[in-house]
C-alpha cells in the first residue's frame, strides 16, 4: 500500500510540475476559459467537425457509418479509457481475452481477431491524430485530453489501408493554441481506486509556438480475490503522457512534434481457471477467486514520437505525419491458478515501428475536392514465450523441464491511395477512392519441446508476397439541408498471418490474407430543427478466407475458414427533448454466420451432439445478435453557481456470444445488460460527480478457451463487477 501511494505522490508531483509550466499564464486568459465552458442550455444537437475521410466536414455530411463522440459526450457518461468506447458504439464491444488488454480483441460487425502472437494482427486500424499506434497491446489506452473519438465501421481500406476489414477508430487530442487552458480531475473509488489526470496547454512563446503536456496516472486493486490471503489479481497501476509542440510560423502552415508514452505494473489476471484436471479447488467454481501459487505480473512500456507538417500550397494543403513507436512487454502467470506447481508461463514481446505518410488534399473548380498520397509502413517484432511444467514431473524442488518458443515478424509495406468527391448536382456527389499496396513479411519460428513431448520441435522459415487494391465508391443524396441518404461499397483486407503460438504440428503454420467487401445503404439526419438526430445503416458483408486462431485440446489452431456472411442493421438516436433533458441511444442487429467451414477445430470436452465437422451455419465468434446502449441526462441549472444538476443513466445490452467456431454451450457467453449512473453539480470551472457502474453487480463471462492440452480444459475472463467513486474536476 505505501508503494501505491507514492506512485501517486509522484504522478501528482509530475502534473503539479507541468501545471507550473504555465504558470505565468495570464489571469484574465484563465478567467475568460471559465466563463466559456460554463453550462448554457442544450438548444440542439452537437455539431461535430471530423477527419474520418482525411478532410475536415461535419460528421453528419461523411457517407459512411460514422459514431463520432465529443469530449463532453465522453465525460458526462463517464468514459475513461478506451474499451468503453465501444459501448456506446451498435455492433462493436471490447471482449476480455485471456489477455486482456495485451490482446486489444474489438469485435465491429462481426469482425475481430484473436491477437496472442505478433504473427497475427487485428483487423481494425487505431489512430491517435493520425498516427498508427501500432498493435493490439495499444489499443485500451486512458483518455487523459481527447478532444473527439471517431468510430468508422466496416471496411477502410481506401484510406486507412491494410488490417481496417473491421473498421478504424480515431482518437483526437487537445491541440495546443492561442487559448491558455488547464483541467485537472480526481476519482476515487472501491477497490481502492485512484485515478488522477489532466492537461495544461497554451502560448509558449507569442503568437506561433503553443505546447501542451497531459499526464494520467490510475492505481486499482484487484477485482479477483485470493482465496488463501496471497496476491489478488486483475489490479491496475499505469501512468500515461502526452506532450505537444506546435509551431505556425504563418497562416498557411503548421508544425506538430508530439512525444508520448505509457507505462503499465499492473497484476492482471488474464483469466480465472474454471476447470483443471487432477485437481479439484473451490476457486474454480467461483468468479473473481482465484488460489495460485506462483505471481502474475505484467511490464507493459509503449512509447511514440511523431512530427505532423501541414503546409498550404498550391490552393491545398500538403501533409506529412513521420512516427516512430516501440511496446514492449513481459508478462508471467500461474497458468492453472491452483495452490500446486503444476504450469508457470513467461511471454514477452518487442515491436518497433516506423510510419511515413504524405498526402495531398485540394479541389478542382468548384465541384470536385480530393486526398491523394503514399503509405510506408515498417514494422520488426520478437517475441520469447518459454513455458514450464512443475517441479512434480522430475521429483527435483527447482527442476523443471521447459517448453520453449522464440520468434520474428518483419514487416514491410508500400501503398498509394485516392479518394475525391463529385458534386453531380446541387444535391448528388459521387464519391471514390482507392489504395493499392504492396506487403512483404518474413517469419522465423522455433518451438523446443525436448523433455516433455507435448508439442513437436519445430524450425520454420516463411515468408509472403502479397498485393492488394482496395476500392471505395459512394452515391450520396441530400434529401434537404439537414437529411442525406447514401450507398457505398468498400473493400479492404487483413495482412497475410504465421501461426507461432504454441503448435500440435509443423505443417500449415502460414496463413493467406482474409478480405471483407461491404454494401452499405444509409440514412444521416438532423430533425426538428436539430433538436433530434437520427443515423441509421444497413450492410452485407462478404467476409473471406477469415483467418480463425482457435485454442484445442493439441495447442493452438491457426487456419483459414473458407467463407462467412454478415449483414446487419444500426441505428443511432440523439435527442433534446427539453432544454434539461436529452438522449442517446444506439441500436445493432447482426446476423453473422460461417458460410463454409470444413475441418472447423474442436475444443477439448465437447459434447459429441455440438460437434460438427463444418461449421457452416454457425454464428461467427465475438458477433452478438443484438447491441443496445440508451443513455438518459437530465440536467437543471443553479443560478448561485453559475452551473447545473446533472443526473445521467445508461444502460448496455449484449446478446449471447460464442469464443469459438463450434459454438458449444462451454465456451460462450450469455446475454448481459450493465446499468452505469452518474450524478452531481458541473460548473464551467469545476465538477463534482458521484457514480458507479455495473450497478446490479452482475457478473458475465467477457471470453472463455479451451486449454486441455496443459490440462486445463476451461478458462474465463469475467467483466468488471460493481464499482463506484466519486470523481473532482477542475478547469482554470
Amino acid at each position: 500500500m505505501a508503494y501505491k501511494f507514492n506512485r501517486i505522490v509522484r504522478a501528482s508531483t509530475i502534473a503539479l510540475a507541468a501545471a507550473s509550466a504555465w504558470g505565468a499564464l495570464p489571469a484574465t486568459a484563465l478567467a475568460q476559459n471559465a466563463i466559456r465552458t460554463a453550462p448554457s442550455v442544450r438548444t440542439g444537437v452537437e455539431e461535430i467537425i471530423v477527419t474520418a475521410r482525411r478532410r475536415a466536414e461535419n460528421s453528419q455530411s461523411a457517407p459512411l457509418a460514422l459514431t463520432a463522440l465529443s469530449a463532453d459526450t465522453l465525460e458526462a457518461a463517464g468514459i475513461d479509457t478506451v474499451a468503453q468506447i465501444f459501448d456506446l458504439v451498435p455492433n462493436s464491444s471490447f471482449g476480455g481475452g485471456i489477455g486482456g488488454d495485451l490482446q486489444g480483441l474489438v469485435s465491429i460487425r462481426g469482425i475481430s481477431s484473436l491477437v496472442r502472437i505478433i504473427g497475427v494482427e487485428s483487423g481494425l486500424g487505431f489512430y491517435v491524430d493520425g498516427v498508427f499506434v501500432g498493435r493490439p497491446e495499444n489499443f485500451n489506452q486512458e483518455l487523459i485530453d481527447v478532444e473527439r473519438v471517431e468510430v468508422l465501421r466496416g471496411p477502410q481500406g481506401a484510406l486507412y489501408g491494410r488490417n481496417t476489414i473491421a473498421g478504424a477508430i480515431n482518437i483526437i487530442t487537445t491541440q495546443a493554441n492561442d487559448e491558455s487552458v488547464g483541467v485537472a480531475e480526481l476519482q476515487l473509488g472501491n477497490y481502492d481506486l485512484r485515478r488522477l489526470r489532466g492537461y495544461v496547454s497554451g502560448p509558449i512563446a507569442g503568437d506561433s509556438v503553443f505546447g501542451k503536456l497531459a499526464v494520467g496516472y490510475v492505481s486499482r486493486g484487484g477485482f479477483v480475490e485470493h482465496a488463501s490471503g496471497g496476491q489478488d489479481l486483475d489490479t491496475l497501476e499505469m501512468t500515461t503522457f502526452r506532450g505537444q509542440l506546435r509551431v505556425t510560423p504563418n497562416a498557411n502552415s503548421e508544425f506538430i512534434v508530439v512525444a508520448d508514452g505509457l507505462i503499465d505494473r499492473g497484476e492482471p489476471a488474464f483469466f480465472e481457471t474454471a476447470d483443471v484436471l487432477f485437481v479439484a479447488d473451490p476457486t474454480e467454481a467461483t468468479p473473481f477467486t482465484t488460489n495460485q501459487d506462483q505471481p502474475n505480473w505484467l511490464d507493459r512500456d509503449i512509447y511514440g514520437a511523431s512530427f505532423t507538417a501541414n503546409i498550404g500550397l498550391g490552393g491545398g494543403t500538403l501533409t506529412s505525419i513521420s512516427a516512430y513507436r516501440t511496446s514492449s512487454f513481459d508478462a508471467a502467470l500461474d497458468d492453472d491458478k491452483v495452490p500446486f506447481r503444476f504450469f508457470v508461463d513467461f511471454f514477452s514481446d518487442d515491436v518497433k515501428l516506423f510510419t511515413q505518410e504524405l498526402r495531398y488534399s485540394g479541389s478542382i473548380g468548384e465541384n470536385f475536392t480530393y486526398v491523394a498520397g503514399a503509405y510506408y509502413f515498417n514494422q520488426a517484432a520478437e517475441s520469447f514465450r518459454p513455458f514450464a511444467l512443475g517441479d512434480f514431473l522430475t521429483g527435483v524442488p527447482g527442476l523443471e523441464l521447459p517448453i520453449t518458443q522464440t520468434s520474428a515478424v518483419d514487416t514491410e509495406s508500400y501503398a498509394a491511395f485516392f479518394s475525391g468527391d463529385y458534386d453531380l448536382s446541387e444535391r448528388l456527389t459521387l464519391s471514390i477512392g482507392g489504395r493499392i499496396t504492396h506487403e512483404e513479411k518474413n517469419a522465423v519460428y522455433k518451438q523446443e519441446d525436448l523433455f516433455v513431448g507435448i508439442f513437436p520441435n519445430i524450425t520454420f522459415v516463411g515468408s509472403t508476397s502479397d498485393d492488394d487494391f482496395s476500392p471505395t465508391v459512394s452515391l450520396a443524396y441530400d434529401l434537404n439541408a439537414d437529411a442525406m441518404i447514401y450507398g457505398r461499397f468498400a473493400r479492404g483486407f487483413k495482412s497475410a498471418g504465421f501461426n507461432t503460438d504454441f503448435s500440435a504440428s509443423a505443417t500449415d503454420l502460414t496463413v493467406s490474407p482474409e478480405s471483407a467487401s461491404t454494401f452499405e445503404i444509409g440514412l444521416r439526419s438532423d430533425l426538428l430543427q436539430n433538436r433530434v438526430r437520427f443515423n441509421a445503416a444497413a450492410f452485407t458483408t462478404d467476409y473471406k478466407d477469415l483467418q480463425v486462431s482457435q485454442i484445442t485440446g493439441s495447442g493452438v489452431i491457426l487456419r483459414n475458414a473458407a467463407q462467412a456472411s454478415i449483414s446487419g442493421v444500426e441505428t443511432e438516436l440523439s435527442a433534446v427533448l427539453s432544454e434539461y433533458l436529452s438522449i442517446d441511444a444506439s441500436l445493432g442487429y447482426l446476423d453473422a454466420q460461417y458460410d463454409d467451414f470444413p475441418a472447423c477445430p474442436v475444443p477439448g470436452f465437447a459434447a459429441p451432439s455440438e460437434v460438427k465437422a463444418n461449421c457452416s451455419g454457425n454464428r461467427i465468434v465475438l458477433a452478438p445478435e443484438w447491441t443496445v446502449a440508451l443513455g438518459v441526462e437530465l440536467t437543471y441549472p443553479i443560478a448561485s453557481l453559475d452551473g447545473e444538476w446533472l443526473v445521467r443513466a445508461d444502460w448496455n445490452h449484449q446478446s449471447e456470444i460464442f469464443f469459438e467456431p463450434q459454438n458449444t454451450n462451454r465456451l460462450s457467453g450469455g446475454d448481459r445488460s450493465l446499468i452505469n449512473l452518474r450524478a452531481g453539480v458541473r460548473t464551467g470551472a469545476w465538477d463534482f460527480m458521484v457514480w458507479a457502474e455495473n450497478l446490479t453487480d452482475e457478473t458475465y463471462v467477457a471470453f472463455a478457451d479451451d486449454r486441455s492440452a496443459i490440462a486445463v480444459p476451461l478458462t474465463r475472463a469475467f467483466g468488471a463487477p460493481q464499482t463506484y467513486g466519486v470523481t473532482i474536476r477542475a478547469r482554470y
